[in-house]
């Protein structure tokens, strides 16, 4: 004969049943949710967890960029010790590369390169502003090697990210080098972008703050990653942001070696150079999240490969 069990014990098993029916429950809605790539809030997760992460690394930077007045400098040779900031801006690159990759798998690659931004976006944000460049004897041309610098760390860091993310998905590939190839002659068309938002970015810069210069630098490169669409719709945009840099860089060398100027002079008299508010850590962050921003609000106006075939 069997009996139903009763009294504590038959409530301990019962309570044990429906523990383990609800952590099943959990575990595989985790698994579901992470095994579909197009849900929104699987997205959203994937995007609040990284940019944590990367704002994390970065943070960790700031006591090494430090300068010798006792703050963050905006260069960073004007740390007190640039080797170690170097170093520990170069580990938190790498981590938050790697998490940026992770998130080209899970969302997409822009979405990633967007993630990257947002990390240097937290260390531009804590850094110095042109009032620290102008009165701190920063020199204009150390501004433009640091930027070369960049360009080839977010060259880097990017490939690494669509490789890693794989084919955008409304970006199959065509099978031909002029549209796939990363370097290929429609992606160097679309670099030329870079100078619209150089332009676009001297016109929106007004004042020497720092919310001005990163919000500049940022729709510089929004401006850069829709005219990129624009210009090339059927290429994926690898070096997209970096052609951004590149040009920065490219000012600021230019004017450095032709002859800035006393830099603190012209700031007293209202003469600093608008791009000059724009720091090396502002470009670039404003850069990768600008154009990966800018591309993807493109799509709702441009074709996309497969709606155009």
């Amino acid at each position: 004969m069997q009996h139903e069990s009763s009294g504590p014990a038959g409530a301990s098993t019962g309570v044990t049943t429906s523990a383990g029916a609800a952590g099943g429950s959990i575990g595989g809605s985790a698994a579901a949710l992470l095994d579909s790539p197009d849900t929104p809030i699987r997205r959203l997760v994937v995007l609040v967890v990284a940019i944590a992460l990367s704002i994390i690394a970065f943070r960790a930077t700031v006591p090494f960029v430090a300068s010798e007045r006792g703050v963050t400098g905006p260069l960073v040779s004007d740390a007190a010790s640039p080797v170690a900031a170097a170093i520990a801006i170069l580990l938190a690159f790498a981590v938050t590369t790697a998490v940026s990759a992770i998130v080209g798998k899970l969302v997409n690659a822009v979405v990633g390169v967007f993630v990257l931004g947002t990390g240097i976006g937290y260390l531009a944000m804590r850094s110095g502003s042109a009032v620290d460049f102008a009165f701190g004897g920063s020199s204009v041309v150390a501004a433009g090697v640091e930027l070369l610098v960049w360009a080839a760390l977010a060259a880097g860091a990017s490939h690494i990210i669509f490789r890693v993310g794989g084919p955008l998905p409304d970006f199959p590939p065509t099978y031909e080098d002029e549209f796939d190839s990363p370097v290929g002659k429609h992606a160097v068309r679309s670099w030329a972008s870079a100078l619209l938002g150089v332009a676009v970015a001297w016109f929106v810069l007004a004042s020497t703050t720092k919310g001005q210069a990163i919000g500049a630098a940022t729709v510089g490169g929004f401006a850069v990653g829709c005219a990129g669409r624009i210009i090339s719709p059927r290429t994926t945009p690898v070096y997209l942001a970096v052609s951004f840099v590149l040009a920065m860089a490219l000012v600021d060398l230019g004017l450095g070696f032709t002859g800035a100027g006393d830099l603190s002079a012209q700031f007293v008299e209202g003469k600093f150079p608008r791009l000059f508010m724009m720091m090396p850590f502002d470009i670039v962050a404003g850069s990768l999240c600008g154009t990966a921003l800018g591309f993807g609000f493109m799509r709702s106006f441009v074709p996309s490969p497969t709606e155009s075939h």
